[in-house]
């Protein structure tokens, strides 16, 4: 049986935040459960004292359930910290976004959170624990070809800050991290985010493909946002919470102007191309 501190956190591939997290937790010294889709995305933290690796798809109630039985197996039925932090990007102009694929992101971004907190609620409630969900910037400000994943965030923000009011009977904390650019795989060039052939936005091809790749803006290292994280978490914060870079200067700009927050997101999208420009429906 586990006698540290606990605790789960989701998507922890190699060269994302859920790998940088399971390394702080684990330096802290406590026992983390690090999961995945699968073991083989989980092999660079197989070495790590005190990380149990498990199997882990957000998006199967089955698959919840298995892990589930085994952190309560092998913690005597409590869990400290859960971290959601299982994501999917999209960069794909909203007229063009393939709908199956929008409701797969929804079923990872928001579905697979809302699962995993019905699931693991007992052993939360248990321990007086704490759930971070992992929010983003996108889900703040009007951020082109970015509607769906911004979308997805949103709304996982506004069930975040609900539950932390309908689980603080209970002695439970709930984090919402709103995350602004951090450096991961996340956005990877080896995923398909080419426009259909007679898309009206072919002219911002080149600026689609560099956001989509999450080229041509400053990020925060992994492992220092891991570790302002951590902290957060272990020293008792809970509601919304600003990480990553540039977060705290969206957090300001939220009380500027809409039309001022719009351009400022809108340079350097290829919108300004598409002005003027003939159409052929």
């Amino acid at each position: 049986m586990v006698a540290q501190k606990t605790v789960l956190i989701t998507g922890c591939s190699d060269g994302g935040i859920g790998s940088a997290l399971s390394k702080a937790f684990q330096a802290r010294g406590f026992h983390v459960f690090a999961t995945g889709r699968s073991k083989q995305r989980l092999a660079h933290l197989e070495a790590l004292k005190d990380v149990t690796l498990l199997e882990l798809d957000v998006t199967s109630s089955a698959s919840i359930d298995t892990a589930y039985e085994a952190v309560k197996h092998q913690t005597g039925g409590q869990l400290d910290y859960l971290v959601n932090n299982a994501g999917v990007m999209s960069i794909m102009p909203s007229l063009d976004i393939d709908i199956r694929q929008a409701k797969e992101l929804f079923d990872t971004n928001f579905w697979g959170v809302l699962a995993m907190v019905q699931k693991f609620s007992p052993l939360l409630i248990s321990a007086k624990g704490c759930i971070t969900n992992i929010c983003s910037i996108s889900g703040f400000i009007n951020v082109p070809f970015e509607s769906v994943y911004g979308a997805s965030k949103a709304a996982l923000l506004r069930y975040s800050e609900t539950l932390r009011l309908e689980l603080a009977p209970f002695h439970v904390r709930v984090l919402s991290v709103v995350t602004g650019p951090v450096a991961t795989n996340l956005g990877s060039p080896g995923k398909n985010h080419r426009l259909p052939c007679k898309s009206l936005y072919s002219a911002a091809s080149k600026e689609i493909k560099e956001r989509a790749m999450a080229e041509g803006y400053n990020k925060m290292e992994a492992h220092v946002y891991a570790d302002q994280l951590v902290k957060d978490m272990v020293n008792g914060s809970e509601g919304q919470i600003w990480r990553g870079a540039t977060a705290s200067r969206v957090r300001v700009a939220r009380h500027l102007s809409p039309n001022i927050v719009d351009n400022l997101v809108s340079k350097g999208t290829g919108l300004d191309q598409l002005h003027g420009q003939a159409v052929q429906l």
